[in-house]
């Protein structure tokens, strides 16, 4: 009966040991290399950021075949974004999709632009989405955040040009 009762405890003490040495393999990298809080892993930005300080848009917007033939104006963003971890929230307008999941998108400002042409929103207002995984939108007029990293990729669409984008993003749903 004692030589039972001392196998049962070993294997129980065993399997704790097992158990800590899973957890302190899975907790020591993390300790050791300083590892940060996802939550302040990234940049939260707010759209004025995104214009660069004392650019001024033309006085005249620029027609929408002219700005694809010539490109966007590089003073028009703020190059200290690029390859910038990063996290906005905004309204989608969709580019690629398939009936309910759509892959690419521009990320605008708010509402209105959603919903409206946006080409007299300046470049520098619009961010080209591509995600890493097909998103199913059951209400495209929500507003939702987008994480990845900003680059400084010009990209131009049907809906209009944009002075960013963010590829192999993610989303998450905006609360208020």
């Amino acid at each position: 009966m004692l030589l039972g009762y001392v196998t049962i405890t070993l294997e129980i003490m065993h399997l704790h040991s097992i158990r800590l040495f899973f957890l302190l393999c899975l907790t020591l990298p993390c300790i050791a290399f300083g590892a940060e809080d996802p939550a302040t892993a990234y940049r939260v930005l707010e759209w004025p950021e995104l214009v660069p300080q004392g650019w001024e848009p033309p006085l005249v917007a620029t027609a929408h075949d002219e700005v694809e033939q010539r490109g966007i104006d590089p003073k028009a963003q703020v190059t200290s974004l690029d390859q910038q971890l990063v996290s906005i929230p905004g309204y989608m307008k969709p580019i690629v999709f398939d009936e309910q999941l759509v892959s690419e998108f521009l990320l605008v400002p708010y509402l209105p632009h959603q919903i409206k042409q946006h080409s007299h929103l300046e470049a520098n207002q619009k961010i080209y989405i591509k995600l890493l995984e097909p998103l199913e939108v059951e209400n495209p007029l929500a507003p939702l955040w987008v994480v990845g990293t900003m680059t400084l990729h010009s990209t131009f669409t049907d809906e209009g040009h944009a002075a960013y984008g963010i590829h192999d993003a993610i989303t998450a749903e905006y609360t208020y």
